[in-house]
């Protein structure tokens, strides 16, 4: 049997060019934190390796299946990593687990039957959801993620019948629940229809010094329905967009689908009232955002007294109940089904805020916020005029009526609190975009302005 920190050292430099990798443009340095094995033979093992990068003054986890072959698999087959030698000198191919059917077939056996591997050290299991749709699947990896790799399994081979599965493997770890398990779980037993059916989740448990008990835990997989055929909402604006065609009855339409969301979450999992504390962190947050855009874009100082008094309005007024939220709500979260539905998936959260923060219950603000901001970048990709301002306006409006009429809660009576949240993600724009794309720094910039002069003119 290959060891695990001797796998790992043969995975370095392939899991320093992986899109999920935190740290681009340097290489890791792995050390083995757990090693679970799912299947082993004498030739062929499957496992899945939980490796720390050790550089830097915090750690990061990171997860790795792979599978050892004794022999290559078929000429061209993806996922080959490279190979190694055991202990006993023995020869082992390397490939990349989503890229391996003997993984792949694995996992689903893992979900679907509520399986366990592990000892008192370190474990895995299956949680089962409900039946898988089929056996016998074959598999493919989505390709252009970031964060995750997700699986998709079907009956038919390429994805497009009813029963075909999309497993999304958590590829950077934290100690704790991933909302995306916990809050669509919660919605699909509360029976929204605003999410995808589930099969079932990954969860394991791995040592960790740092805590008190010596170890951690959290999920690593999470398997639900894939929606074949269904486009995301960000396509469809930006086509309609490039046109100028109507998108407002869609637009009312998502409304309708982020209020089912947020009143079924409140329904089923914990809602609180805010208290002062709460808005003092929130607004405190809101300023460090605003100096470390300013810094950024000087050219935006002279709205700081319109922004200050924005959220100090925000401050003082009263703050709706807190409770569970998506948390990174846009027009790529958004699905149109071809049965003319539209789910929302990706409950993830901001991806950089730490786990337990995305956990905390929050305001439904900050997705109308979200929002809104989607519909001002759908329509800034494309040639400025006032034609689509007027496009982008239209969307924002139908929105937020969809949003009132599924809700049956009046959101533009919380406006001053509602441009609040949507200036601190304009504001989160503007230093992205100086970062990284200056040319689209124009589209958060007019928000600012904008937002900036109804707080200036606001009675």
């Amino acid at each position: 049997m290959a060891e695990a920190q001797n796998v790992l050292d043969a995975l370095a430099d392939w899991v320093g060019h992986q899109r999920w990798f935190v740290g681009k443009g340097t290489m890791p340095t792995l050390r083995s934190v757990a090693s679970l094995t799912l299947h082993h033979d004498p030739q062929l093992e499957v496992k899945i390796l939980i490796a720390g990068d050790c550089r830097g003054a915090e750690e990061r986890l990171f997860q790795v299946p792979v599978v050892l072959r004794r022999a290559y698999r078929e000429a061209g087959a993806p996922g080959h990593i490279g190979s190694l030698r055991d202990a006993d000198g023995l020869e082992w191919q390397l490939y990349d687990g989503p890229e391996d059917p003997a993984f792949t077939e694995r996992l689903q056996r893992l979900i679907a039957d509520g399986e366990s591997f592990g000892d008192d050290t370190a474990s895995v299991r299956g949680i089962p959801a409900s039946p898988w749709p089929g056996s016998g699947m074959t598999s493919r990896v989505l390709r252009g993620e970031q964060s995750n790799t997700s699986i998709v399994y079907s009956v038919d081979g390429d994805g497009t019948g009813e029963s075909s599965v999309i497993c999304k493997i958590f590829r950077v770890l934290q100690h704790g629940e991933n909302p995306d398990v916990v809050l669509q779980s919660a919605l699909f037993t509360s029976g929204s229809t605003s999410v995808p059916p589930l099969f079932g989740s990954v969860a394991a448990r791995w040592p960790d010094d740092s805590r008190p008990d010596g170890s951690a835990s959290g999920h690593l997989a999470f398997a639900q329905r894939f929606l074949s055929g269904a486009q995301d909402a960000w396509s469809l604006a930006l086509a309609a967009g490039s046109t100028h065609a109507d998108f407002t009855v869609s637009a009312r339409q998502i409304g309708i689908a982020t209020a089912d969301v947020h009143a079924t979450l409140a329904r089923a999992l914990p809602t609180r009232e805010p208290t002062a504390g709460d808005s003092a962190v929130t607004v405190a947050a809101w300023r460090t955002r605003l100096d470390a855009a300013l810094a950024e874009v000087p050219e935006l100082s002279q709205l700081r007294p319109s922004i200050e008094l924005l959220y100090e309005r925000a401050a003082g007024v009263a703050w709706p109940m807190l409770q569970s939220i998506h948390g990174d709500l846009h027009l790529g979260q958004i699905l149109a089904t071809p049965d003319g539905s539209w789910a929302i998936i990706d409950f993830e959260g901001e991806p950089m805020r730490p786990l337990e923060e995305r956990l905390l219950p929050d305001l439904p603000l900050r997705d109308i916020a979200g929002m809104l901001r989607s519909f001002d970048y759908a329509a800034g990709s494309h040639e400025p005029s006032e034609g689509m301002t007027r496009w982008a306006h239209e969307c924002r409006v139908a929105f937020i009526d969809g949003y009132i009429a599924g809700s049956g809660r009046d959101v533009r009576k919380n406006r001053v609190l509602l441009d609040a949240f949507e200036m601190d993600k304009a504001l989160y724009e503007v230093v992205y975009e100086a970062h990284n794309r200056p040319a689209w720094l124009g589209i958060p910039t007019a928000a600012v302005h904008r937002l900036a002069a109804r707080a200036a003119t606001a009675r």
